[in-house]
């Protein structure tokens, strides 16, 4: 079979078989290494597993293949964090932001990290960061509720 071939086989099995998604990733991305969905799916199922840092290593592969995807920078971002590396999370959701202004979720992530270096080192600018982060959140799921 095709790297893609391999890929729509993951994508079938990941909600019913995710040991076989995973293999039928891992193929994928042996015939076609720069296959970056691949790479995300792959991680994202390692990361679900608890092997974050295998999941941050895929998510990381998946950026070098489509670094303009902004759910890659998210999914390393979480990544990150739940590694306790704060810092490089908050890079990742940035320009995950950077890249998609409405990733309600990135802001909400960053509006939490920076709430929390900024109470930490008692930095008002840092907060009010945080405060708009959160208030873009808001709008982002307010909007999304209302147009269900």
């Amino acid at each position: 079979m095709s790297a893609t071939q391999w890929y729509d086989t993951g994508c079938r099995l990941e909600a019913s078989e995710p040991a076989q998604a995973m293999a039928a990733y891992e193929r994928a991305v042996a015939g076609c290494p720069s296959l970056a969905d691949a790479h995300n799916n792959l991680g994202r199922l390692h990361h679900d597993a608890g092997a974050v840092a295998v999941a941050e290593s895929c998510y990381r592969l998946a950026i070098c293949g489509a670094p303009e995807l902004a759910l890659y920078w998210f999914n390393l971002g979480v990544a990150v964090e739940d590694l306790g590396r704060s810092s490089e999370a908050i890079a990742a959701y940035e320009r995950a932001i950077e890249l998609e202004d409405g990733l309600a979720n990135a802001h909400f992530n960053l509006a939490r990290l920076l709430e929390l270096a900024g109470r930490r080192l008692g930095d008002d600018a840092m907060l009010r960061r945080a405060v708009r982060h959160l208030l873009r959140y808001r709008r982002l799921t307010h909007q999304a509720a209302h147009a269900r």
